[in-house]
């Protein structure tokens, strides 16, 4: 039996900056080099788009506008329908409008999905009520009839299986993996003055506000560099001018041997979110051997164990996160035990691996 063709669908790509966008072009960058079929249909980012070295070939990006911070991609119900025979779609869902498109053309078509739920966003602000709506009348319609459901732990097994009516033996639990580069074996010592060191996008789900006022009053007794782009960049300036913080830098984005190498230079990764699914940011940090600074939300804690690797804080205490950060940073013994078993903790995860499991599934979903 031929191989099928696997057509990732995602809002976006890069260079735009996010950790799903980057599981996209992983997943899809293994696939290629593998030698077998593979394309990517995203959205035409206002950004500067030069598609990633190798990736030129299989990315397609139809043209698109934003609403709402959700993509919405005209062409990609045509670009869809006219797929060839053998394609099996993975659907990369954060946002709506791309999912519902997806199961569209399976309706239609009867076209094959595997849907990979990445982030399962919570009502929030006055436009929390559409969200209360579009998950059990569209969502959970996008995810009963995709062939598999994949989710990154047994824990989000569960709640999707509850919240979204799918069977549980159709919910595969497939992490996210890391790329070796970032696996760093040399011995970590905390500076004088210890490095802080965020790399995400400057957006709500990131809660950095928390993290800005975490660091009121102990400012000066580290360096923190935020890395990353994003809608709330002007505000999170202001909020650091306003409280009058020291040594606090806004790094701008930063990829591949760049992103590496601020890793090496930091002594603790912190990430204050909101909600996460996997963070690839934490596997990254924790294959650097970075002791970790994380609220305890889901996602974060599926990788940080309290005590052992790091330190989970309740959300929206910038109290409590303070204290962690002098805490982590403030015993070399206890440092030292934390980064041994971050890096024991990254160890498992693969993005070989990963592709290895998605194979299966595509193959199964072919036959659905």
């Amino acid at each position: 039996m031929a191989e099928s063709r696997v057509v990732h669908v995602s809002a976006h790509y890069p260079p735009f900056l996010g950790g799903l966008e980057k599981v996209v072009e992983s997943l899809a960058v293994d696939r290629k080099m593998q030698g077998l079929e593979v394309d990517v249909l995203t959205s035409l980012d206002r950004h500067p788009a030069t598609d990633p070295p190798g990736g030129a070939d299989f990315v397609r990006r139809l043209r698109s506008w934003e609403v709402a911070h959700t993509s919405i991609i005209p062409g990609l119900l045509g670009a869809l329908l006219r797929l060839p025979r053998r394609s099996v779609v993975h659907l990369h869902i954060a946002q709506a409008f791309v999912p519902e498109v997806v199961y569209a053309a399976h309706l239609i078509r009867g076209l094959p999905y595997v849907a990979h739920l990445h982030l399962d966003v919570g009502p929030s602000g006055r436009a929390g009520f559409l969200l209360r709506a579009y998950q059990p009348l569209v969502l959970a319609r996008v995810l009963q009839a995709a062939a598999t459901v994949v989710v990154f732990t047994d824990e989000q097994r569960s709640a999707v299986s509850s919240k979204y009516g799918v069977d549980p033996t159709r919910i595969a639990v497939i992490p996210n993996g890391v790329d070796e580069t970032f696996f760093y074996a040399g011995e970590r010592l905390p500076h004088s003055k210890p490095r802080l060191l965020f790399v995400g996008r400057l957006s709500v789900q990131k809660n950095l506000f928390q993290f800005i006022r975490a660091l009121d009053g102990v400012s000066e007794q580290f360096e923190t560099t935020l890395v990353g782009e994003g809608e709330l960049e002007a505000k999170l300036k202001q909020a650091v001018r306003d409280l009058g913080l020291q040594n606090v830098r806004f790094h701008g984005r930063a990829d591949g041997a760049e992103v590496r190498d601020l890793y090496r230079k930091a002594d603790v990764f912190v990430l204050p979110s909101q909600r996460e699914g996997m963070p690839l940011v934490l596997l990254e940090a924790l294959a650097m051997g970075l002791p970790i600074v994380a609220t305890n939300v889901q996602g974060n804690r599926d990788l940080v164990a309290d005590g052992q690797n790091g330190v989970l804080v309740p959300l929206g205490d910038p109290a409590a996160l303070r204290r962690a950060l002098l805490s982590v940073s403030g015993d070399a013994e206890r440092y030292r035990r934390m980064s041994e078993a971050s890096r024991r903790r990254a160890r498992p995860y693969s993005w070989r691996a990963v592709g290895t499991e998605f194979e299966h599934i595509y193959a199964q979903a072919s036959r659905h």
